[in-house]
């Protein structure tokens, strides 16, 4: 009895299931101010964490990430802290940022809610009243000759400030600018691990995380909100947009939310082949980088018939 009380007891303090709540109180913001995110992420305590991800930062910057976790039982509280700074004046919204949650063949995605922050320029206020004039001064007086001689040396000091700070803002934003969509979905097929996935069988966690990379891919390629959309709108899209090689992709994913969803269990080499498809498909949608002028254009990009 006593046994039965202790297991209801621990199953009342579990949660439910996985949750995120989203935390930004900042005070009055310029722009440049350094301010703080707080992300809860409560889960189970065997679930794998990956994140946090954002498709865009925008015109936000994380300049630094805190994170301290408390262990239940059964569960964890993990706090992620993020230092934030923004570079755009006006009501801006956060990017909303993402964590992949794994647990055995199972994959749950996790987005933070969507919050603005106000944010004001750095230029000075608006002119006051114009001064009432001065009493007439008498010559010979050098202050006519020294005013304007201060106020071009001010002049260039403050060109020269300004050049300086958009050269480090604009080295800043290189540094932390994200990947081309083709760079960040090859790299993550390369962090894929494709073989301890499959010698557990965890096929269809496997195929989840290829279509994951994928829809990404094409969202951020086709610029149209395929992380969002079903298999059946992204197929759609690509036949709007007409995008090279949409069959191949349509046949992809289709194939995918059998796997996912119908629980199908595809041929062996199928499954081996599947990450060189994405990979395959990824590759053969770069962009061709432009011609030198006057040269003949000797290849053609990938196009698909309507």
């Amino acid at each position: 009895m006593t046994h039965l009380l202790l297991t209801l007891l621990l199953l009342t303090q579990l949660p439910s299931g996985p949750t995120l709540s989203t935390n930004c109180q900042p005070k009055k913001l310029t722009v440049g101010d350094p301010f703080y995110v707080e992300l809860k992420l409560t889960c189970s305590n065997s679930s794998k964490i990956t994140g946090p991800l954002a498709d865009s930062l925008g015109s936000f910057l994380i300049l630094d990430q805190q994170l301290k976790t408390k262990s239940r039982q059964g569960y964890n509280e993990n706090l992620y802290r993020l230092k934030m700074a923004g570079f755009k004046a006006g009501e801006q919204a956060l990017p909303r940022l993402f964590f992949l949650l794994s647990s055995g063949d199972q994959t749950d995605t996790l987005r933070s809610d969507s919050l603005k922050v106000k944010i004001t320029s750095v230029l000075s206020p608006k002119m006051q009243d114009i001064n009432d004039i001065k009493p007439e001064a008498k010559f010979p007086n050098y202050w006519l000759w020294l005013i304007p001689a201060l106020i071009l040396v001010l002049a260039a000091l403050v060109y020269l400030s300004l050049q300086l700070y958009k050269k480090l803002k604009k080295i800043r934003e290189l540094a932390l600018a994200p990947l081309p969509p083709w760079e960040e979905a090859l790299k993550a097929l390369d962090n894929l691990p494709k073989d301890e996935w499959l010698a557990k069988g965890f096929v269809s966690k496997y195929y989840y995380a290829l279509s994951e990379i994928l829809k990404r891919y094409i969202e951020r390629r086709f610029e149209f909100n395929a992380v969002e959309q079903t298999t059946t709108e992204i197929v759609l899209n690509l036949k709007i947009y007409k995008t090279p090689l949409r069959q191949e992709f349509s046949d992809f994913l289709n194939r995918a939310d059998l796997v996912k969803y119908a629980k199908a269990v595809p041929p062996e080499q199928e499954t081996a082949q599947a990450m060189e498809t994405v990979r395959d498909l990824v590759t053969r949608t770069i962009p061709l980088p432009p011609e030198p002028a006057g040269k003949a254009k000797s290849e053609k990009p990938v196009t698909e018939a309507v």
